[in-house]
């Protein structure tokens, strides 16, 4: 009696194990955050198996990490270099969540990627530097919260397909107020997800991180 044919991955199953695989060649800086992006779309898009494997194809035979191996681990070999402090930064969930919270630098622009996944940045007791800091959202299917405090604007240009995207924080001083504090410039694009800009009071600062009821309405 012959082997009975492995069995074939359900699309679903397929494109989360495609996501897996582009992300760990993304950790590897293997492909830069559009490339990732373009490719997150296609598994989309993909109708089979087949096309899925095409969207991969052109890295492994230029050597590249299959999905089975692991992405190195911070403090690996490739991370050993100092870091140094730069003006540009990424954030990466893709099936996961993430999350920046209490006192922390906040790079002049800072690009976000969220796939499938939940992510937070709380700005209340961030270093942020004056002037304007550009925040790249990216949301795929996700939930993206960004907290401020009262006295920052947030300039919101971002896009939404089959998304929200909403801001309670003013972009605008009041007439005849004189400009105080940082201002963030929300870019980027949500498909089917959720972002939000909410602000949290001043006597909530120390309220439990996953409390939404401190946020100003």
């Amino acid at each position: 009696m012959a082997d009975a044919p492995p069995p074939v991955p359900s699309l679903a199953r397929a494109r989360e194990q495609k996501i897996s695989e582009l992300s760990q060649y993304f950790a590897n800086d293997d492909l830069t955050l559009d490339d990732l992006e373009r490719r997150i779309e296609r598994v989309y898009r993909a109708g089979n198996v087949l096309e899925l494997e095409e969207i991969t194809a052109d890295l492994r035979t230029v050597g590249q990490p299959a999905s089975s191996e692991l992405a190195p681990t911070r403090g690996s070999s490739r991370d050993v270099a100092p870091v140094a402090a730069t003006p540009r930064a990424r954030m990466l969930a893709i099936m996961g969540e993430t999350k920046r919270l209490g006192r922390w630098r906040v790079p002049q622009q800072l690009d976000v990627l969220s796939v499938m996944s939940d992510t937070k940045l709380d700005l209340t007791q961030a270093v942020v530097a004056p002037g304007i800091t550009e925040i790249h959202v990216r949301a795929f299917w996700s939930a993206c919260k960004i907290v401020v405090p009262p006295n920052m604007r947030v300039i919101n240009e971002m896009h939404a397909i089959m998304a929200s995207v909403t801001s309670k924080a003013h972009e605008m001083d009041a007439p005849g107020a004189r400009s105080v504090g940082p201002v963030i410039r929300l870019t980027g694009t949500a498909m089917m997800a959720e972002v939000k800009v909410v602000v949290r009071k001043v006597e909530s600062v120390h309220h439990d991180d996953d409390d939404d009821d401190d946020d100003d309405d």
